[in-house]
């Protein structure tokens, strides 16, 4: 095929765009390049935990979406256990009454949760494996929710709070980023699921669990360095 028209026809319109002031044609826009977290710089600052975790684990944050079948069904299935398991926990001698830390009381709740998720038609509940296949409970997240029919996976964190301390800046929440141990290994929603108490100690009553999405949330870069007793006293 003579090729020349076409070009002859590429060539008048962009003469005719530089007469008129700008070019009818202009390259593609390139992806923008992606800016990495520095830790020698960025200690301190906020950083989107979106960002985090493509840096840290390659995978990505997805938000919620109450558009979303799968999304509207892990949404509902998290907050009907998890109003199930407010109530249990309540009870007048609960095991949760036997706990003398409120501490020790969110194993219960995790507990609970898994095997009230797990137990449900279409899904699946389980702690998530590291990146070496190993099964971690320390760390976020906490557990791995699946939507079986479609294949959904939604990591779940759930946490204890005092009514009260709504607006307290504490750290409560955390990830460590490290690329052997993290449990985090694919693209899924990232969910927190906060179960209110009244802080009376031995016979804790909780609340509605609020269900919170976190894609976005900004965590702040905390850097350390650290050494055990070992490491100071044999010298």
């Amino acid at each position: 095929m003579n090729r020349f028209p076409q070009l002859l026809v590429i060539l008048a319109a962009l003469a005719l765009g530089a007469l008129g002031g700008h070019f009818l044609w202009k390259a593609p826009a390139t992806e923008p390049t992606p800016t990495w977290i520095d830790i020698a710089t960025d200690s301190g600052k906020r950083i989107p935990l979106k960002t985090v975790m493509t840096q840290t684990s390659g995978t990505r944050v997805i938000p919620l979406d109450s558009g979303n079948p799968a999304h509207r069904a892990i949404s509902r299935a998290v907050t009907k256990i998890s109003s199930l398991v407010s109530k249990e926990l309540s009870l007048e001698g609960s095991p949760a009454h036997e706990k003398r830390r409120i501490n020790e009381v969110s194993a219960l709740f995790e507990n609970a949760l898994k095997s009230g998720l797990d137990a449900l038609p279409d899904f699946s509940c389980q702690i998530p494996p590291t990146s070496t296949g190993k099964q971690q409970r320390s760390g976020y997240p906490d557990l791995r929710v699946e939507h079986l029919p479609t294949q959904t996976v939604a990591y779940l964190d759930p946490k204890l709070f005092q009514y009260d301390s709504q607006q307290s800046s504490l750290r409560t929440f955390y990830y460590e980023a490290t690329s052997k141990s993290s449990k985090v290994t694919e693209d899924a929603l990232h969910l927190l699921l906060g179960f209110p108490h009244d802080g009376n100690n031995d016979q804790w009553k909780f609340g509605k669990a609020q269900l919170v999405d976190l894609s976005g949330l900004s965590l702040k870069l905390k850097v350390e360095f650290s050494a055990s007793n070992k490491d100071l006293y044999s010298q």
